[in-house]
C-alpha cells in the first residue's frame, strides 16, 4: 500500500513543487545579506568541529595515560598559548599581505592537519611538544577567519552568522557519545589514537573542500592590492599606530578585557575540567560518563541559540553580555560545589553553563566586529590576540599546580576570572549608554 505521503503527492502533484519552492524562499531570506564565505565555511565546519570536540573532551587524560602529569600537562597548554602570543601580531599583516582565503587554508594545514599526525602517533612527551607549537600556531589564523565571517556580510546579520557557527560547533558536542564508546571499547590511548586519525581525515578534506570553493573578500583583495612589494618592517610600524589609536577607544578596551576572559576560560576548562570530572576527589565519572557532559550541554546550547540568538538586537549587545556573563558564572560555581553522583545538580550546572557560553561568544564577537573599521580589522584583532596570551600564559602551569594540592582549585580560579567578566560587562554596558548619549547630543 502506498504510504500517506505518495498518496498526497500523487493526488496534488504540485505539492512538492510548493515545498521546494517555500524551502528556497525561507534559504534565500536566511542567506540575505550573508557572503557566499558564509555559505561555503558553515556547511564545512562540523569536519573540524566534531572531531576537535572529541580531542579536548580527551586529550588530558590521554596525556596522562601516557605518563605526564598534570604539571607537564599544564606547562604543554602554556607552550601552545606562547606559540599564540609569539606569532599572534603577525595574523593582522598575514592577512592583508596575503589574503583572508590563503592564510587560511595554508595555516589549517600547519596548526591542525599536522598535528593531529603527530597525537595520533605519540609515545612520549616531545610528541606533544611539537604537536603543541604547531597547533599553537593556529591563531595566525583567527583575524583571516572573523574578516571572512563579516567582511562582504551586513552588520545586522552578523550576530546570526556568528551564533550559526556556534550552532555548528555546539551540534558537534552530539557526537561525543561516539568519542565515548571508542574510548570505552578500546581504552584511552588506543581509542584517542583512533580519534586523532578520524580527525587529520575529516579536517584534510574541509581544507581541501574550502580551498576550492572560498573566495577572497572585497576588503581583502584591496589590502593584498595595497601592501604588495611593502616591506614588513613598514607595515608592523604602520600597524602600531593602529594599535594605538584603535585602544584610545573604551569600549574597544573593556571588549579586549573580556577577548582575554574568554582565553582563560578555555584555556583552564579545557585542560583540567575533564580532569577534574574523572578525578577520585572530583566527580569521579568514568571516561565515558564525562562524554554525556558535552552532549547535554550542546543540546542545552542549540536550544538557546534557537530561542534566544534571534532575540538579540545589535542596540541591546551589552544587555546581553551581562547576562550571559552571570550565566557562565553562576554555572561554574555551581559546578565546583556540585558533590559527586548528584547528577541534577550537574545538569543544572551545564545548563547554565551552556546558556552563558553560547551567548557570551557570538554577542562578543559581533560587538567586536562592529566596533572595528574593516581597514584595521584584522590588525586589531591580531593585536588583541597576542596582549591576550601575555596576559593568560601563566594560567595553565599555575592551575597544573594548584590541581595537584586541590582538583577543585583550578575551577575556583576559573570562577573569580568570570566573575571580572560580570563587572566588565556592567562597565562596557556603562560606556555604550554614555556613548549614545554623546551622539544623540
Amino acid at each position: 500500500m502506498p504510504s500517506l505521503m505518495n498518496r498526497m503527492t500523487s493526488s496534488t502533484p504540485g505539492l512538492r513543487a510548493m515545498l521546494k519552492m517555500r524551502f528556497v524562499t525561507h534559504y534565500r531570506r536566511m542567506a540575505h545579506g550573508i557572503s557566499r564565505n558564509v555559505r561555503i565555511l558553515l556547511p564545512t565546519e562540523p569536519l573540524w568541529a566534531i572531531p576537535v570536540a572529541w580531542i579536548r573532551t580527551y586529550a588530558s587524560l590521554f596525556m596522562e595515560q601516557l605518563g605526564l602529569n598534570a604539571v607537564q600537562i599544564g606547562w604543554l597548554a602554556s607552550l601552545t598559548l606562547i606559540t599564540q602570543m609569539l606569532v599572534a601580531p603577525f595574523g593582522g599583516y598575514v592577512a592583508d599581505r596575503f589574503g583572508r582565503k590563503r592564510t587560511l587554508i595554508v595555516f589549517d594545514i600547519f596548526s591542525w592537519v599536522l598535528p593531529t599526525i603527530l597525537w595520533m602517533l605519540a609515545r612520549n612527551v616531545w610528541f606533544f611538544v611539537a604537536a603543541a607549537i604547531l597547533n599553537g600556531i593556529n591563531i595566525i589564523i583567527w583575524p583571516s577567519w572573523s574578516c571572512l565571517l563579516v567582511e562582504d556580510t551586513r552588520p545586522d546579520r552578523r550576530p546570526i552568522v556568528f551564533a550559526g557557527f556556534q550552532l555548528v560547533v555546539l551540534g558537534a558536542g552530539l557526537f561525543s557519545p561516539i568519542a565515548g564508546w571508542i574510548v570505552d571499547r578500546y581504552g584511552v590511548i588506543l581509542g584517542c589514537r583512533i580519534i586523532y586519525a578520524v580527525a587529520f581525515t575529516t579536517i584534510t578534506i574541509m581544507t581541501f573542500v574550502r580551498g576550492l570553493l572560498t573566495r577572497e573578500t572585497s576588503v581583502g583583495a584591496a589590502m593584498v592590492n595595497e601592501l604588495r612589494g611593502a616591506r614588513l618592517r613598514d607595515s608592523l610600524a604602520g600597524y602600531r599606530e593602529i594599535y594605538a589609536e584603535g585602544f584610545k577607544n573604551p569600549t574597544l578596551i573593556l571588549l579586549f578585557f573580556l577577548v582575554v576572559i574568554n582565553f582563560g576560560y578555555q584555556a583552564i576548562w579545557t585542560t583540567y575540567s575533564i580532569l577534574y570530572m574523572t578525578h577520585p576527589k572530583g566527580l569521579a565519572l568514568s571516561p565515558g560518563l564525562a562524554a554525556a557532559w558535552p552532549t547535554f550541554s550542546s543540546l542545552v546550547m542549540i536550544a538557546t541559540l534557537v530561542l534566544l540568538v534571534p532575540r538579540i538586537h545589535v542596540e541591546k549587545l551589552p544587555h546581553w553580555l551581562i547576562f550571559s556573563s552571570g550565566m557562565l558564572c553562576v554555572g561554574t560555581l555551581l559546578f565546583i560545589l556540585t558533590p559527586a553522583n548528584s547528577y541534577i545538580l550537574l545538569a543544572l550546572s551545564a545548563t547554565l553553563i551552556g546558556i552563558g557560553t553560547v551567548l557570551v561568544n557570538p554577542v562578543r564577537d559581533a560587538f567586536i566586529a562592529n566596533v572595528l573599521e574593516d581597514r584595521h580589522r584584522a590588525t586589531l584583532l591580531a593585536g588583541m590576540n597576542s596582549l591576550s596570551m601575555i596576559a593568560i600564559v601563566p594560567l595553565t602551569p599555575l592551575a597544573g599546580r594548584i590541581f595537584e594540592v586541590n582538583p577543585r582549585a583550578p575551577l575556583a580560579l576559573l570562577f573569580l576570572i568570570l566573575s571580572a567578566g560580570v563587572f566588565i560587562s556592567l562597565a562596557l554596558r556603562r560606556v555604550s549608554v554614555t556613548a549614545h548619549k554623546a551622539e544623540a547630543e
